[in-house]
């Protein structure tokens, strides 16, 4: 719903495991959710915990953190994981 200020963490996740990039999010963020019994209900948030709302929001909306990085650092990333793959295999 609103948002405020700028933060720059290094992210990484699960879903691409042993990366951590840089990535710009909003400092300060308020946001509509569902709870357990269906309920709308307002949360606000702030530092690292407004970063990992946003992070987890891509989610729903099938994005990663890669997706905000360039397409060169994408495409070393995408390289190295099919590379680890290779010798786990």
């Amino acid at each position: 719903i609103a948002s405020e200020g700028e933060i720059e963490t290094d992210e990484g996740c699960l879903s691409v495991p042993g990366f951590y990039e840089p990535v710009q999010r909003f400092e300060k963020i308020t946001v509509t959710a569902l709870d357990k019994h269906g309920e709308a209900f307002e949360m606000s948030a702030e530092g690292i915990l407004a970063v990992c709302l946003q992070h987890e929001m891509d989610h729903l909306e099938g994005k990663l953190f890669v997706d905000y990085l360039s397409n060169t650092k994408r495409q070393l990333i995408r390289k190295k994981l099919v590379k680890a793959q290779k010798y786990r295999a």
